[in-house]
């Protein structure tokens, strides 16, 4: 158990090596152009629903974008892109060598070729573009924000799983067609790693040597097949079986987390222990082989990452409520009030205007607010499995049973039955506007934010099983709660990938608000520097 837990929390706080920055040129920004920076991206973000750790890739993304739209050569904007993201405080500044940057230019110079090649597939072309935008982003990232622990963890988990897998034989898909799956599973899961993240481990699981400054032979290959590199890694990342295991692993993935924070608290113990040795003073090494120091490492990780969690959901909850408030004011300026003037002949009729604008956001807190949590039983549970991964012993909570989906005889009645329940409940809702004097454009504003707004509260709320490792069954109630409510979320599923590609808002920002600003920001920086020379001379 010590040997393999210890090598573990090495890995977890070996920090990726400092780069000396005697004598290099920092990157240097003013206070009110950081500012500035940085209160749009708060804006932008808060139009954006994404995940936290999501948005310092989504930016890079966006200035790449910018990039290509003014040059179709990137082979010389990397000081420019690392001077952008410390603008809007996604690197601490005074702390970043502008040597980064030019570091990125070889990075940035071999996907050119790739995009070249991309506009000459047609009707993919734009697929294929986006597709190499996100590898290029999550690549960048990768390059100025290591995350080495993060990458250790995924490794081990994703051991630890396959060695208590079983695989239904119905699914006739060769070994290393399971590994991968399991891999990219495990990086969903355990890391929250998006399709646009995904893309580039898978690829850079088939092309190693494409990570960093690829070599000119590699770049050609790369351009010359790229058609059929796409297909192969979407096929993956797409595969219902992937999504399958995914899900699955979503519980395991909570307990493996809380052992990466058990054992990096050990480890700088430890470390703090060679520290006091060193210096004369009673050395009081961790015993990495007594359980209840395990377990005791585990509690303590399990309490703070459910205090965190708590904290991170009223967060999401804030920023999505924002969200949906400010979309819902806009649309009933737009759309609901002037439908009402016209309707009612310069009348407001203001009940079901207020309805419409506060129902939303105050459901989706209410949702997303009443999340429990079982800690004291979910902290024995995290911490029998913990001694079960010591010992190399299998654990409900660990095992992974992957069956083949048997189509049933009776899924057309089911599918006919769910149909009459969706129109049903849908008319029954849209009924009752009416009946409380709603309008067609209010009732149909309704009906789309109560769906959104299920959907989105109800993903917050699953949540939770990143830190409780059992589910809690349902009763009576909670059974027809979740019939009732499955029609309203799988709409709003489906309206909230209609909407991510279509948020006029995000438009607006990114085309019409960004270029300029930043424009705006570095004459303005440019001033402040030449002014600083000044002052310097006399």
């Amino acid at each position: 158990m010590s040997d393999k837990f210890k090598l573990l929390a090495k890995q977890l706080t070996t920090q990726p090596a400092k780069m000396n920055h005697e004598g290099q040129e920092l990157v240097e920004v003013s206070v009110p152009v950081s500012t500035a920076a940085a209160i749009y991206e708060r804006v932008r973000n808060t139009l954006d629903y994404q995940e936290e750790h999501l948005l310092r890739r989504n930016a890079i993304l966006r200035i790449v974008k910018r990039y290509l739209s003014e040059s179709e050569n990137l082979h010389d904007v990397g000081p420019d892109l690392i001077k952008e993201l410390v603008w809007a405080k996604y690197f601490p500044g005074q702390e970043i060598p502008m040597q980064l940057g030019e570091d990125l230019n070889p990075i940035l110079s071999k996907y050119t070729p790739l995009f070249k090649a991309a506009d000459g597939m047609g009707e993919r072309r734009e697929a294929v573009y986006q597709w190499i935008l996100d590898v290029l982003a999550t690549e960048i990232e990768y390059t100025v924000a290591p995350n080495q622990g993060e990458e250790a963890l995924v490794a081990y988990m994703y051991d630890e799983i396959k060695q208590r897998s079983d695989w239904d034989p119905g699914l006739k898909i060769t070994e290393e067609q399971r590994d991968l799956t399991l891999f990219i599973a495990v990086h969903k899961a355990l890391v929250k790693s998006n399709h646009a993240i995904l893309r580039y481990r898978v690829l850079t699981l088939y092309y190693p040597k494409w990570v960093g400054a690829a070599d000119e032979k590699l770049v050609e290959q790369l351009a010359l097949h790229l058609g059929e590199i796409y297909l192969a890694v979407e096929r993956q990342i797409f595969s219902p079986l992937t999504d399958r295991v995914s899900k699955l692993l979503r519980r395991k993935a909570g307990i493996f987390r809380v052992l990466g924070e058990a054992l990096i608290t050990l480890q700088k113990t430890e470390n703090g222990s060679k520290a006091k040795g060193n210096n004369g003073e009673k050395k009081s090494g961790v015993d990495w082989t007594d359980p209840e120091v395990i377990d005791s490492a585990v509690a303590q990780s399990l309490a703070l990452r459910t205090k965190e969690f708590r904290v991170r959901l009223r967060r999401t909850v804030v920023r999505t409520v924002l969200f949906m408030f400010l979309t819902k004011m806009i649309l009933a300026i737009l759309f609901e009030l002037p439908y009402d003037l016209l309707l009612h002949q310069g009348e407001i009729i203001l009940y079901p205007l207020g309805i419409n604008i506060l129902f939303p956001p105050l459901l989706l807190a209410l949702i997303g607010l009443t999340v429990g949590v079982p800690e004291k039983k979910n902290t024995q549970v995290y911490q029998e499995v913990v001694r079960a991964l010591a010992v190399k012993a299998d654990h409900a909570a660990l095992h992974l049973r992957i069956r083949t989906n048997h189509r049933s005889s009776l899924k057309k009645v089911f599918d006919a039955i769910y149909g009459v329940l969706f129109v049903a409940i849908y008319a029954g809702i849209a009924i009752g506007l009416h009946l409380a004097n709603f309008n067609v454009v209010s009732i149909a504003f309704f009906l789309f934010f109560l769906s959104l707004v299920t959907f989105f509260g109800i993903r917050i709320r699953y949540s939770v099983k990143d830190i409780v490792a059992k589910d809690v069954r349902s009763g009576l109630f909670g059974t027809i709660f979740d019939i009732l409510l499955i029609p309203i979320v799988r709409a709003g599923s489906w309206l909230s990938a209609k909407v991510s590609k279509i948020n006029i808002f995000i438009y607006f920002f990114d085309f019409i608000i960004e270029a300029p600003l930043k424009v705006a920001i570095e004459f303005i920086e440019g001033w402040i520097a030449f002014v600083r020379n000044k002052k310097e001379e006399i």
